[in-house]
């Protein structure tokens, strides 16, 4: 099964999002495993929000995008499928209370070789487990699929409540929302209503918390920021009448825990 695996090249997947921001995405990896990488371009420097898998590199992706520009990296939280292209880059930045978690849960590919906790994602989730690997390609020849875990990954700087992101032309703030994970951040530009969520917020498929006392204040204050559009760590991007709604549908659930 693993031999038979073609090469997907490249390796990621890109579309326009609108507003300078581009949606890049591995579509060789299980749906489940999917997540979002989001590109901004700004006139000095870029930003890059969440890493994917780490499975095929990113870099190559990204600089066709940033024409030579340098580029910040900021993983919303730590978990496996945001953070595996960290490593390839010069600036990588997260909160430091999810900093020592971002080698503690690796993704392996081989479905036999899943641990506990990753069949429990998939069925919390309501997500299909894979057939034997959990990719329909390999980045390259030789790639050994058996072998492969998540890369190390490790941060430059810290961020935090409040810091901003510099672009030239744009300026993202930084905005401590615990819940999904102890140090999850979404990043937020006033001026035009773009908001980055990593895993506080996406559409069309169950969210997920650790600590739902932090998690429902920290969607109440998403839903009173004003965004007009917002970028998830999975699926569509949406306006701020479905984060509303998302809101809403989810805080229930958090009142039982």
């Amino acid at each position: 099964m693993t031999g038979s695996l073609p090469v997907g090249h490249p390796w990621f997947a890109a579309e326009d999002a609108g507003g300078g921001v581009t949606r890049l995405w591995e579509p060789y990896v299980d749906p489940f495993l999917e997540s979002n990488v989001w590109h901004v371009r700004g006139s000095e420097t870029d930003l890059v929000v969440d890493a994917a898998n780490g499975i095929g590199p990113l870099r190559p992706a990204v600089d066709v995008l940033s024409e030579g520009r340098p580029t910040i990296v900021v993983a919303t939280h730590e978990h496996f499928d945001h953070i595996g292209g960290l490593h390839e880059f010069e600036d990588r930045r997260c909160h430091e209370a999810d900093a020592a978690m971002l080698d503690a849960n690796r993704l392996v590919l081989m479905r036999g070789d899943f641990p506990g906790w990753l069949i429990e994602d998939y069925a919390y989730y309501g997500s299909p487990l894979p057939g034997d690997v959990a990719l329909s390609a390999v980045p390259e020849v030789g790639f050994d699929v058996r072998a492969w875990r998540t890369p190390d990954a490790s941060v430059t700087s810290f961020v935090g409540e409040g810091d901003r992101v510099d672009l030239g032309d744009r300026v993202f703030v930084v905005l401590e929302t615990p819940g999904h994970t102890p140090g999850s951040v979404c990043l937020f530009e006033e001026e035009t209503g773009t908001l980055f969520t990593g895993d506080a917020v996406y559409v069309d498929a169950r969210l997920g918390w650790e600590d739902p006392v932090a998690f429902a204040a920290s969607l109440e204050r998403l839903r009173g920021l004003g965004a007009r559009v917002v970028h998830g760590g999975h699926g569509r991007s949406f306006d701020g009448q479905e984060l509303e709604r998302t809101v809403e549908t989810t805080l229930p659930e958090l009142g039982d825990g």
